[in-house]
């Protein structure tokens, strides 16, 4: 996440971050993870969620999901029924599916404009932006 905030008080009005889920099958509370980050952002709540979770490493359980929830602020009753809701599943698979057309084998990944990072670091990020960017004003 701090690469992500360094790029966006870099490029304010050029750069627009598209989070997309791919809950790898060995890890098996992903797909619950996934389904309750897009829960909280059906509450406006999905980056503080996401970011509440990644400090849970290894401690991911349903009671958990509720737990953090809870102690947002969210609508327990919204938030449960959305976790559950078909159409947030479609939308994880769809990235899942997106993942595994653009060939992502793990995670994490980042791409701008379709071209995959092949450092995650602010100056190897910038060069493809500012790449990008060029292109647009030609």
């Amino acid at each position: 996440m701090p690469l992500f905030e360094q790029v966006l008080d870099k490029y304010p009005d050029n750069v627009k971050v598209v989070f997309k889920h791919y809950p790898l099958s060995f890890h098996q509370q992903a797909l619950p993870a996934a389904l309750a980050s897009m829960a909280a952002g059906e509450q406006g709540k999905f980056w503080e969620y996401h970011d509440q979770l990644f400090l849970q490493e290894g401690r991911l359980y349903k009671e958990k999901y509720l737990e953090i929830a809870q102690k947002m602020g969210l609508d327990m009753k919204k938030f449960s029924l959305d976790m559950m809701r078909p159409s947030i599943r479609k939308k994880v698979e769809q990235d899942i599916a997106d993942a595994e057309k653009a060939g992502i084998t793990g995670t994490p990944v980042i791409f701008v404009n379709g071209r995959k990072l092949k450092k995650r670091e602010l100056g190897s990020i910038s060069k493809l932006i500012d790449e990008e960017l060029a292109k647009l004003q030609k």
